[in-house]
C-alpha cells in the first residue's frame, strides 16, 4: 500500500500529472512531458532514454537520415522553385545559426522523443517566412480555448511568451486527435525501464565476476562473533573484481562447500536474452529494423539486401513522417494562394540507390521508355546537364506498326 511518504509513488504521480493528456479537447491544455517513473522505480525521461544505446541509435538513425534528404519546393510543373522565398529556408538555412541538415535533425529528434517538434516562425512585413527557430518541447504547453483556437505557451527563461497557432510550426508524431502527438518514450517507459534494469543487472553480475555467493565449512567449530566479522571482511575483499582468480587461504580446518565454486552463466540467468528482447522492443517503438542499428541477430534478418532493407525502412518508417512534415509545411508556411502552386517534397532517391550496375539498368529502362530524359538521369547522379539531352526518347521497336516507315516516306517527299 502506498503511503504519503512513498517517494516512488509520488514520483509516478507527478510524472503522470505532468504528462498532460493524449487528447486536446476544447477548453483544455496539453502539458509538456518531462518524464515519469516506472513500476520498478526507474526515472524514464528523454535524457535517460538516450543513455540506452538502442534508443540513441534509433533516434539518431531516423533524425540523421531524414536530415540528409534534400527538401525542395516544387511548382505545379514539378520544377524546383529556387526563386521562391521559402526555398532557401527549407533547403539551405532555416535560421542564422543552423544549416537545414542540423535544423531537421533536431526537429526529428524532438519528434521521436517527445512526440512533438516546435519551431517559431518569423515573417517579414510582407508575410514571407524569413527564419525558423527551434523551440524546446519540454517547455511548450498547447492550450485550446472553448472556441477551438489553439495557443502555444512557451515557458523558458530566455523566452516566456504566448504564441498564436500561426506563429508555430508544429510537427506532430503519432496522434489520437490530430492536435498533439504522443511521446514514444512516455508510452513505452516500462519497456525502456525494463531495459535499464536488465543493463544494471548485467553490470552488477559482471562487476561480481559472474560469481555466486558460497559457503565455508568449519566442521564442529563455532566461530566467535569477532572471528566471524573478520572472516566476512576478508571474504568481502577477496570477492572484489580485481581479486578474481586469486587464491584465498582457509585456516582452522575450514573447507569450501561446493556452492562456493558456482559461476553464473549469463545465458542461464537470461540476462543476454532479456537484453536482446529489449533491443527489439525499442526498435519496434521507433519502427527501425534491428539490423540498421547493428543488432545482427540471425532471427531478426528479414531483408536479403541493403536495397530491400532501405525500401522497407523508407516505406514503413520514414515515409509517414516525411508526408506529415511536407503537409505541415504547406499548411503553415505557404499562403493559401501558394498552396495551389507549390508543394514541399523530400527527395528520397538517394535511399533507394542500388549498386552501379543496378542503377545503370534502372536508368536505361526509364530513358528508353520516355519516362526520364538523359539530363534527368545526370541530375540524379550529380552530373551537369548536357546540351541536347532534354528530349524524351523511346526505342524504335516500340513504335506502333502503322507508323513504321512513315518518317522515311516523309523524308523522301
Amino acid at each position: 500500500m502506498s503511503t504519503l511518504n512513498d517517494v516512488v509513488w509520488w514520483s509516478r504521480f507527478r510524472g503522470a500529472w505532468r504528462s498532460g493528456t493524449n487528447r486536446l479537447d476544447k477548453d483544455s491544455e496539453s502539458l509538456p512531458w518531462n518524464g515519469n517513473s516506472t513500476e520498478s522505480g526507474n526515472r524514464v525521461s528523454a535524457d535517460t532514454s538516450l543513455r540506452l544505446a538502442t534508443v540513441w541509435a534509433c533516434v539518431r538513425l531516423r533524425s540523421e537520415t531524414i536530415a540528409s534528404l534534400p527538401l525542395h519546393l516544387r511548382d505545379s510543373d514539378k520544377n524546383i522553385a529556387v526563386n521562391h522565398p521559402l526555398y532557401r529556408i527549407l533547403h539551405d538555412q532555416p535560421n542564422a545559426d543552423m544549416t537545414a541538415s542540423e535544423f531537421w535533425e533536431a526537429m526529428i529528434a524532438s519528434l521521436d522523443l517527445w512526440g512533438n517538434a516546435y519551431a517559431l516562425i518569423h515573417r517579414n512585413t510582407k508575410g514571407d517566412v524569413i527564419s525558423l527557430d527551434i523551440l524546446d518541447p519540454e517547455c511548450m504547453t498547447v492550450r485550446r480555448s472553448k472556441t477551438g483556437a489553439i495557443d502555444y505557451i512557451y515557458d523558458k527563461k530566455s523566452d516566456d511568451g504566448k504564441y498564436h497557432e500561426d506563429d508555430i510550426l508544429h510537427i506532430k508524431g503519432f496522434t489520437l486527435d490530430g492536435l498533439v502527438g504522443l511521446s514514444p518514450i512516455r508510452y513505452q517507459s516500462d519497456v525502456i525501464g525494463a531495459q535499464v534494469d536488465a543493463n544494471n543487472a548485467a553490470g552488477a553480475e559482471f562487476k561480481n565476476n559472474l560469481k555466486a555467493g558460497g559457503f565455508l565449512k568449519t566442521g564442529e567449530k563455532i566461530l566467535k562473533t569477532e572471528q566471524r566479522d573478520r572472516l566476512k571482511e576478508n571474504l568481502g575483499v577477496f570477492s572484489r573484481p580485481e581479486n578474481a582468480g586469486k587464491w584465498m587461504v582457509l585456516e582452522a580446518g575450514m573447507e569450501p562447500a561446493s556452492a562456493a565454486h558456482i559461476r553464473i552463466n549469463p545465458a542461464d540467468a537470461q540476462l543476454l536474452e532479456s537484453r536482446n528482447f529489449g533491443v527489439e522492443e525499442i526498435c519496434r517503438t521507433f519502427k527501425t529494423p534491428p539490423q540498421l542499428i547493428y543488432h545482427l541477430d540471425k532471427a531478426s534478418s528479414w531483408a536479403s539486401s541493403l536495397e530491400q532493407m532501405n525500401q522497407g525502412y523508407l516505406t514503413y518508417s520514414l515515409q509517414p513522417t516525411l508526408v506529415r512534415i511536407e503537409q505541415t509545411i504547406a499548411r503553415k508556411l505557404l499562403s493559401p494562394a501558394d498552396r495551389a502552386k507549390y508543394r514541399p517534397k523530400f527527395s528520397v532517391e538517394g535511399l533507394l540507390r542500388a549498386d552501379s550496375q543496378g542503377r545503370a539498368s534502372f536508368y536505361s529502362t526509364l530513358v528508353q521508355n520516355g519516362i526520364m530524359t538523359r539530363n534527368d538521369v545526370r541530375a540524379l547522379e550529380d552530373l551537369p546537364a548536357h546540351a541536347g539531352a532534354d528530349q524524351l526518347t523511346v526505342q524504335l521497336n516500340l513504335t506502333p506498326i502503322e507508323l513504321l516507315g512513315r518518317n522515311d516516306e516523309q523524308t523522301k517527299n
